[in-house]
Order: structure tokens, then C-alpha cells, then sequence
């Protein structure tokens, strides 16, 4: 462990100044994000204090006015010089929108992302909510009259606000206190949770220079298809009503859906729906009908199902007329039912001269710590691409119309095309830029094996035979060789579809995953899997991998074990337990290879009362070990351990990596899980493929024997056409 992760107190509390902002504006932070909204807002409030001491206020005399630097108080003025000679930091809470507000809503010195940390981030990643109210409760802060202080907001700060400090001054001495009491409550958090280590804080401060940079969207390509998806929400509308006979009108009707397609669907595919079969009785009496169910893993399976019927060539005229018909209704709900292609009206809602900020948040996922995205949500945005993908993006900027790009391409709902351009919606800032994308290959697949450690021997050959194909990729990959494994043959011997079913086998079974899972997986990829294939896959994976389920029970004792000698450390592989009696309630924590933890807050023993396929209390209890996770309470099982190590170690990847690129000043503009993207001048963009990959497979001191590969592309715009 370097000593950048020695756990401790990385700021002393007289190192800290804590802040917080209230303002004033007609714009809706929901609809345009901190940045777009910190552009047209007021700062009329701050909250402060430095270390412990008695928080105080700085506030504007009346509407309409803003806070300037010049009247601040001297303490802030002198925490501040502080900061910039880097003896000291500033803390917010949510800080991405305390630094926007300071940036663009006050004349204040800029303040930099390594002058900020944000104990948000430390409180998710201590398995508290991502909110200042609820994280106090549930740790046991200071804690401030929420209630209130929403309504006094709604009085002087949000939109259609008329009342200022003058018109109601006992009003707005309430709202002082409730804002110095944000400071109290911020406090109070940060003190009750483990203090990140200077190495997470400088993984934060690269990730927030990520959201300070932005990156370009084309606006033009925003308005057409703002336009299109709503446009095609009324069509989608019109389109049901035909097909179904005037049975459905809207794609939120569901369980009109269901019932119309019901009568018409074959009896094995309504296997795919149904969540629980109907219970009849020895006088075949009925007791409870099935339970069908349509959400959207359920679709994907039931238009693979689908697709894979209608290709028989066997197929009557008429059968085919109607599971064409049933087909179609279902990529109207699947598609009409998904609000992605409203992500182009928030690229117009919070663009700022064409640039999206702020689109990640740091430690977003708290029980692994990977980043989560919000606005765009760029994490969220399908790996698909149209064939006609070039076609399609001009057309949206030459501003087509509804029917010129419905017919555009093949048959594909409008709804799905949109979705399939947000991606290429995104592209550098000039003409004479191009982007450099790196995708590791397969990281979680490396890691997991890699992860069970050295003494297994299953999980070793695992990870040489990725060091072999990284060596010679002429070699057979891992879904081949998986493939071979699970069908008993000869890697050579192995067919298309063979490595299709080993392809899915991988990616759905690695975390303890079942039919269910393994089912769901396959559709994704437009394979239609029968519950015995699915069950037989199931089978032929673990038994070809016995070092999974392995890992997955070595992880589970060692947790137990941890659990029952609080503050011994019990070792699993290349990752440990500890469990902490006095912190958060009783925490378990995981020790991940780069020395960081993930916390398990208030892990326990408690009997979780069984519910029925209704979702109904049985009255029956069921002893489970569970602990609280954000605003709720999860169930902690083997696979779970599983999945969050391995998700943990690609996510230390990825956050290690983006610091080293902004050390080595990478112009980099965006990132997924497993994918960082640059701006480059054209000119350099081959130098910067070269630099890009090498920095991808750098490794670092903890990750020794971890086989690492990527793929590095360059686009004139962010693109999985060229890429794949």
C-alpha cells in the first residue's frame, strides 16, 4: 500500500473550510444541471466556517444582488490564500455545485478542483445517501429542520419566487439559520466517516477536471431530435391504437398490452412473461391465476423469442402476420417506453455554448465506488450503432422531417434510431479536432480471476490464457475457449454459435448468476434460450469453472469469519475483510488490492420476512445477513461480494488511470467503466493513440500479474461504428 492510501486523517479540521451556497434564479437545476444553472443564478448566501468553529453567514442585503468578493469576511478571505498555496482545501457537500456557484454566479478567485473536496463523495463511499439530510440521520449528525428550510427555498430561491430579505425579514433569518445549519450537518458527516485517503482525493480532483473540461455536443442534431422524439411519442400512440385494435392507446399501458397479445402468443413464449403459472387445485378449481410480467428483460427475451420463430421458414402466412404484429407492439413499448431519446433536450437544456459539464459524479455508486453519470448520462448510452449511422446524423442536422427519418435506414422505431445517436451527438470542439478512445478489453473478466489469486489454480489458468492471446491474439479467445470447455471439445472444433453460448456464458455467469441472469444476458444479444438450454448452460459454465463458485464461497467465509472477531483482518484471494464494531453501526470492510475499502454499513443478522410472487408479507421470516446501503437495506450473499471486488478493482483502474492522463496533461473530455476518450489536434492524433495505449496498460504497483489490453480508436466524432 502506497502512502497515499494509508488510511487516517488526510486534512486536519483546521486545514478545512466548509461552505455553502444558497442562491436565487428563474432556471430549474433539474432540467439544467449545476454549471448551466450557476451561469444564470445569484449567489445571495453562503454558509462558512473554518475547522470547528461557530459557523457563520455572508448574505446579500436584498434581491436583485449577488455576492462579491470584496465584502466577504477576512477569515474567508484568508482561508482562501491558504487554499491556493496548497495548505488547505475547501469542503462542500455535493461540491459540484458549490464550485459552480462560486465560478460563475460570484466574482470570486476561481476556485480550482484540487481547492475542493466533497463529502458527498467520502459519505457514499462510507454506504451513506447521497443527500446531506439523510446522510446526518442515518450517521447520527447534526440534523438540520429539512421540512422547513424546502419551504423557506420555495419562498425566496426557486423559480416564480417573489419574497427578499426586506419584504420578509423573519422568513429570511430563518433561512440563514437553516443555511448555517448545512454546515453543522456537513460537519458532523465528515467527521462520523473514514476520511478518503489523499490518493482517492486526487482520483476525485482528476474526475472533476473530466467535468470542468466538458465536451460538445451538436446542437443542431439536439433540436431535430428533441423535435423527432416527441413527435414520435404521438405517432407511437396512433401506431398501438391500429395494431392492437384500439385495445392499447399509450405505451405506459401495459397490462393492456399483455391482454391483447395474450390470446395470439404461442404457449413457450408465454412462458417468458409469466412470473408465476396459475395454481389450480385437486378439483381443478382455481386458487391463483399466473402472474405475466412485461418489463423490459422480459421483452428483450420475448422479442428474441420472437425474431427467432419468424425466421422459420415453416411459418404460416397467417401465423406470420400475427407474430409480426405482436413483434412490432412490443419494439413500440420497449423503445416508445424508454425516455433516452429525451436526452436531447437535456443537451439542450444544459449545454452551455454547445459544452456539457459536470456530467459525472464521483464515488456515484457507492458500494464500488465507479463514477455515475447524470444529465446525459453517458454511462447509460447503448453500445448499438446504426448501420446508416452517418446518414442519420445528417440528416438530424439538416433538420429532417418525421417521415423522411422514419423511413430512413430499415424499419427500426423512430425512438430506437434516436437512442443510437445520442453517442454520435457528441464530438470535439473545432473542425481540425479529432477524439482517441481507449476500451480495456474484457476488465472485469481479467480481474475476476485474477482476483481469486494464485492459489487457484482454475482462476490462474484463467489468467494466463489472456497473457497468451494478449501475446498472440491468432490464439483462441476466452469465449472459445469457454465455449470448448462447457461442450467438451477442441478449441478448433468450436463454431459460431458455440462461441456465441460461451460469449454469454462469460458475461452473465462470472458473479454466481443464474438462469435468470444468464436468460436476460442472452437477449441482449438476440438469442432466444429456452429454460432448459438455459439451465444446461448453467450447469456446463460451473462446471467448467469450479474456481468461480469457489472464490465466491472463499469471499463468504471470510466475510462471516471478519464479521464474528470484529477488527481481525481475514484474508479471500487478493482482496480481506474487516469488521469495524464502532464504526457506522458495525461496518464490515473489504480491502480491495490497491489498498482502498468498500464499507458495508451496519452489516447484521436479521430475520427479512418472505414475500410471495405478489410481493406480499407471508408471515414467514427468513435469517439473512444484510446491511444498509444508501437510503435502503440490501442482502449480502457470495455473489454479491463478487461482483462489487471485481467492479471495485476495474473502477481503482479506471479512477488511477484518469489521474495519470490528466497528470500527463491527456485533454481527456469523457469516460465509461471501461473507456476513456481524448481531444487531439488531427495532426496528433496517431502520437496520442500511442501514448493513450501505453497509459492504458501501464498497471499499477498493487495490480502485478493482472493481464491488461485495450483497443484504441480515433473518430472525428464518439462512435462504436468504426470501433467494432
Amino acid at each position: 500500500m502506497t502512502d497515499e492510501r494509508t488510511p487516517g486523517a488526510t486534512f486536519a479540521l483546521d486545514r478545512i473550510g466548509w461552505i455553502d451556497f444558497e442562491t436565487k434564479s428563474e432556471t430549474d437545476i433539474k432540467q439544467a444541471g449545476a454549471v448551466r444553472y450557476a451561469t444564470e443564478a445569484d449567489a445571495v448566501m453562503m454558509a462558512w466556517a473554518i475547522g470547528d468553529m461557530t459557523p457563520q453567514l455572508a448574505s446579500v442585503g436584498d434581491f436583485p444582488a449577488t455576492l462579491r468578493w470584496e465584502i466577504m469576511p477576512q477569515a474567508v478571505r484568508e482561508h482562501h490564500a491558504r487554499v491556493m498555496r496548497g495548505e488547505a482545501v475547501w469542503a462542500a457537500f455535493n461540491a459540484g455545485f458549490d464550485k459552480a456557484v462560486w465560478n460563475y454566479a460570484t466574482d470570486f478567485p476561481k476556485l480550482e478542483a484540487e481547492h475542493i473536496i466533497d463529502v458527498m463523495a467520502q459519505a457514499t463511499a462510507a454506504g451513506l445517501p447521497p443527500d446531506l439530510f439523510s446522510a446526518s440521520v442515518a450517521c447520527g449528525g447534526a440534523v438540520k429542520a429539512k421540512a422547513d428550510g424546502t419551504k423557506l427555498l420555495r419562498l425566496f430561491c426557486m423559480p416564480g419566487a417573489e419574497a427578499t430579505p426586506r419584504s420578509h425579514p423573519e422568513e429570511w433569518a430563518r433561512l440563514c439559520d437553516y443555511a448555517r445549519d448545512d454546515i453543522e450537518a456537513m460537519r458532523s458527516v465528515f467527521k462520523r466517516t473514514r476520511q478518503l485517503p489523499m490518493a482517492e482525493w486526487c482520483e476525485y480532483w482528476a474526475m472533476e477536471k473530466v467535468n470542468e473540461r466538458g465536451i460538445c455536443c451538436d446542437l443542431k442534431m439536439a433540436v431535430t431530435g428533441d423535435y423527432l422524439a416527441d413527435e414520435d411519442k404521438l405517432r407511437a400512440r396512433h401506431e398501438l391504437n391500429q395494431l392492437t385494435l384500439g385495445s392499447v392507446r399509450g405505451v405506459g399501458e401495459v397490462g393492456k398490452i399483455v391482454n391483447w397479445m395474450l390470446p395470439q402468443l404461442p404457449s413457450k413464449a408465454i412462458g417468458i412473461i409469466t412470473k408465476r403459472e396459475e395454481e389450480i387445485d385437486e378439483n381443478g378449481e382455481l386458487i391463483k391465476p399466473a402472474r405475466l410480467q412485461l418489463t423490459r428483460q422480459r421483452i428483450v427475451r420475448l422479442l428474441a423469442d420472437l425474431k427467432e420463430r419468424l425466421e422459420n421458414p415453416k411459418l404460416t402466412k397467417k401465423d406470420r402476420v400475427i407474430l409480426e404484429r405482436i413483434h412490432r407492439v412490443l419494439e413500440i413499448r420497449r423503445y416508445g417506453g424508454s425516455t433516452t431519446p429525451k436526452k436531447f433536450a437535456k443537451m439542450l437544456s444544459q449545454s452551455v455554448g454547445g459544452v456539457l459539464y459536470g456530467q459525472y459524479v464521483f464515488n456515484g455508486a457507492g458500494q464500488t465506488g465507479r463514477a455515475s453519470s447524470r444529465g446525459v448520462q453517458i454511462h447509460n448510452l447503448t453500445r448499438e450503432f446504426l448501420p446508416y449511422e452517418y446518414e442519420a446524423c445528417t440528416a438530424l442536422i439538416d433538420g429532417t422531417d418525421y417521415d423522411t427519418f422514419a423511413a430512413l435506414g430499415d424499419n427500426s422505431p423512430v425512438s430506437r434510431k434516436l437512442s443510437l445517436l445520442l453517442r454520435p451527438a457528441l464530438l470535439p470542439e473545432t473542425e481540425d479536432r479529432v477524439f482517441v478512445w481507449s476500451d480495456w478489453a474484457q476488465i472485469e473478466a481479467r480481474v475476476l480471476p485474477w482476483l481469486a489469486g494464485d492459489a487457484s489454480p482454475g482462476a490462474l489458468e484463467r489468467v494466463r490464457a489472456f497473457a497468451e492471446v494478449d501475446a498472440n491474439p491468432k490464439l483462441p479467445d476466452l469465449y472459445t475457449r469457454s465455449a470448448a470447455a462447457m461442450m467438451r471439445v477442441q478449441p478448433e472444433d468450436v463454431t459460431k454459435a458455440m462461441r456465441q453460448r460461451g460469449k454469454v456464458a462469460e458475461l452473465a455467469l462470472g458473479y454466481m448468476g443464474g438462469v435468470g441472469a444468464l436468460q436476460s444476458m442472452a437477449a441482449n444479444y438476440g438469442m432466444a434460450l429456452s429454460d432448459d438450454d438455459a439451465k444446461a448452460i448453467v450447469a456446463q459454465w460451473r462446471e467448467a469453472n469450479t474456481w468461480a463458485a469457489a472464490f465466491g464461497r472463499e469471499l463468504w467465509e471470510a466475510c462471516l469469519e471478519a464479521y464474528g472477531v470484529p477488527g481481525h483482518y481475514v484474508p479471500a484471494g487478493r482482496v480481506g475483510f474487516i469488521f469495524l464494531h464502532n464504526y457506522l453501526g458495525g461496518s464490515l470492510l473489504m480491502r480491495l488490492p490497491s489498498g482502498r475499502f468498500l464499507t458495508y454499513r451496519q452489516m447484521r443478522w436479521a430475520d427479512i420476512e418472505i414475500v410471495d410472487d405478489d410481493d406480499k408479507p407471508t408471515g414467514e421470516f427468513k435469517r439473512e445477513m444484510v446491511c444498509n446501503r444508501g437510503y435502503g437495506r440490501i442482502k449480502l450473499w457470495p455473489g454479491l461480494l463478487v461482483e462489487n471486488a471485481t467492479q471495485a478493482t476495474a473502477a481503482d483502474f479506471l479512477r488511477g488511470t484518469l489521474r495519470r492522463l490528466i497528470d500527463e496533461e491527456f485533454d481527456v473530455r469523457l469516460h465509461t467503466h471501461d473507456e476513456i476518450l481524448c481531444e487531439v489536434p488531427e495532426r496528433d492524433a496517431e502520437a496520442t493513440r500511442k501514448r493513450l495505449r501505453e497509459v492504458m496498460q501501464r498497471g499499477f504497483d498493487w495490480s502485478e500479474g493482472l493481464p491488461i489490453n485495450s483497443d484504441e480508436t480515433v473518430n472525428p466524432y464518439y462512435s462504436k461504428w468504426e470501433s467494432e
